[in-house]
């Protein structure tokens, strides 16, 4: 009789699998001639945030991210703009709010409104395919930029769509409350999540015709790797010039003004140039690479610098090699009475060897020593009469280990 009863904690029904209900919002549904500065979403029930802030889709975008917050069962979004006349918005809200207790996410809820008086209603709609993979990556974005040309220009890289949307499992996208009027329809791979085309990095898919919107349009469209085209990053003037691109570069032309001498190299992705003689207080330099070409104004009061002595390699000198030194700078001279090399604290004899943008000091090779290089300030002269610091180099010598057999 004592142990015909089981202690249990009541199983409190079924489980939850209802994600949370919007009762009402400010503005309405459909709601026309309105320009919110806050958005309030009135819900049944407690709900949490799920990264919000990134799965927020407003279309057309916004220059300037909203402020998100939540009170008790409602969510408000402060914009920090002023929208736009005469134009439909539409919230995409994707994954980003579920129920409180048992996580069920809210899917496929957009608040759609307009600041003028009636809704945009055309659509577009449609699949894409990647070539070669079978496989759409991550963060495509599905645009449409209203324009009368297909013109290569700079839009995609500068502007956000004025429309757009993501896919779905099955690669379809579909875009509504579309204003009337001419667009060119883009995906991409948006990897800096910034709703910008940001060139070869991110793949790129596009309809080969303007589409005229003026009724429903459905269209198939491939995703491809664009090939990089060369663009320059940055360019630089302290003395020397330096041009960086976003790829390395095989070949390119220097060219200055004819009474303007330079030494030039090329490192990769980077070109330098280093000018001299000039018989002017300013000057243009420019580069060509392939059919691009770049241009620079340098001063005359800019060009003077130091010229810096790279480390060695290695503080181990074996036999039949020389010090190899390489310099930042081109080297116009040396002078070699303020240039030491010392062991047990005797100098040794040595012949320098200068290059443009090295020194090499050949001497009697002795094993196992230690040597001090010693390269006073001024030891090493270069362009606009710039020179070296005072620089001391350690490195050793040792015998050839022996083997028998």
């Amino acid at each position: 009789m004592l142990q015909c009863a089981s202690i249990q904690s009541p199983s409190g029904g079924k489980k939850d699998t209802n994600p949370p209900t919007v009762l009402s919002s400010i503005p309405k549904q459909a709601e026309t001639m309105v320009k919110p500065s806050m958005i309030q979403i009135q819900f049944d029930e407690f709900f949490v945030l799920k990264n919000l802030a990134n799965e927020l889709l407003i279309s057309p975008p916004l220059n300037e991210a909203p402020i998100i917050s939540q009170k008790g069962k409602s969510l408000f979004i402060e914009l920090q703009e002023e929208l736009n006349n005469n134009s439909t918005y539409t919230l995409n809200f994707g994954k980003g709010i579920a129920d409180y207790h048992e996580g069920n996410v809210l899917k496929d809820y957009a608040l759609v409104f307009s600041t003028g008086a009636e809704l945009d209603s055309l659509e577009i709609q449609g699949s894409i395919a990647a070539c070669p993979d079978k496989t759409l990556p991550e963060d495509l974005i599905v645009g449409i930029y209203q324009t009368d040309s297909l013109t290569k220009d700079s839009t995609i890289y500068l502007n956000k769509p004025d429309y757009f949307s993501l896919i779905d499992e099955q690669n379809q996208f579909h875009i509504k409350y579309i204003r009337d009027g001419n667009y060119e329809l883009i995906a991409f791979k948006d990897v800096n999540a910034n709703y910008k085309y940001d060139g070869a990095s991110e793949q790129i898919a596009f309809h080969d015709k303007i589409i005229n919107i003026n009724d429903s349009v459905t269209c198939k469209i491939w995703l491809f790797s664009e090939e990089d085209t060369l663009k320059l990053l940055d360019n630089k003037d302290n003395g020397r010039i330096h041009w960086t691109y976003n790829k390395e570069i095989d070949t390119a032309t220097f060219h200055a003004d004819t009474t303007l001498k330079y030494f030039s190299e090329i490192k990769k992705d980077s070109l330098f140039l280093w000018p001299y003689n000039m018989s002017s207080d300013s000057a243009y330099v420019w580069v060509k690479v392939g059919q691009r070409c770049d241009s620079i104004l340098i001063k005359k009061d800019s060009l003077k610098r130091n010229i810096n002595i790279l480390t060695l390699s290695s503080d181990y000198i074996k036999d039949s090699e020389n010090i190899h030194l390489k310099t930042s700078e081109p080297i116009t001279s040396i002078d070699s009475s303020k240039i030491e090399l010392v062991t047990d604290s005797i100098k040794i004899d040595f012949t320098p060897i200068k290059g443009d943008f090295t020194l090499d000091i050949e001497f009697e090779y002795l094993v196992n020593k230690e040597y001090n290089l010693i390269i006073n300030q001024g030891a090493i002269k270069g362009l606009n009469k710039s020179e070296n610091d005072s620089t001391n180099i350690s490195f050793y010598t040792k015998s050839e280990s022996l083997s028998c057999t």
